[in-house]
């Protein structure tokens, strides 16, 4: 019994640890980067999707608002009622602006997160597939071309609007609340001028 005992414990101290494989290591941190980058590229495309669809949803609401106003207004003769009920959609419509610019600026920034982790994958050591958002940011941002010997053509050039992207106008998410905020304001200043002549 001794001797067994021994014999097992002599042989745990010649055991020594097995030395570990470089490429192994390697290999097992590419593809968990692979996998990161495929959840974080699944993220971005379901946020850029919902911002168009939240876009397009606010868009309807405001112009549905808007037809309303504009049809109370049309009318020969209003009432006090209908002038009190345009007061209160303008009210309400200037909400939901506030509501839309909200709303598109957070999944913005959201969005605008996914591309920041997905350049940042890109442009570790041992990337090796496209770098598809880094090529974007370098079209929105730094305005220069991509070249690309394989492809045809070779260069590809951003246009007028990758160049003007920044602009406040060209944002969305400013341009349409205040466009829209600003057409409420207007039937708001006009209800309150029917109501204080009255």
């Amino acid at each position: 019994m001794r001797l067994v005992i021994g014999c097992k414990k002599s042989s745990k101290r010649n055991e020594r640890p097995s030395p570990v494989n470089p490429d192994a290591m390697t290999t097992q941190h590419d593809s968990s980067l692979a996998s990161t980058y495929e959840r974080l590229l699944t993220l971005w495309t379901s946020g850029v999707r919902d911002y168009h669809s939240m876009l397009s949803d606010y868009l309807t609401a405001n112009s549905i608002f808007v037809a309303v106003i504009g049809l109370i207004v049309s009318r020969e003769s209003l009432a006090w009622s209908f002038t009190v009920l345009i007061g209160l959609l303008c009210v309400f419509g200037i909400l939901l602006c506030l509501q839309m610019a909200i709303v598109l600026g957070r999944l913005s920034g959201q969005n605008a997160l996914w591309e920041w982790q997905l350049r940042g994958i890109e442009l570790a050591e041992g990337w090796q597939g496209q770098k598809l958002i880094t090529g974007l940011y370098q079209l929105h941002e730094t305005r220069r071309s991509i070249e690309n010997p394989k492809n045809v053509p070779a260069v590809f050039t951003p246009n007028w609007a990758f160049r003007r992207h920044r602009q406040w106008w060209a944002h969305r998410a400013i341009s349409f609340p205040w466009f829209f905020g600003c057409v409420y304001g207007l039937f708001f200043i006009w209800a309150v001028t029917q109501f204080i002549h009255r």
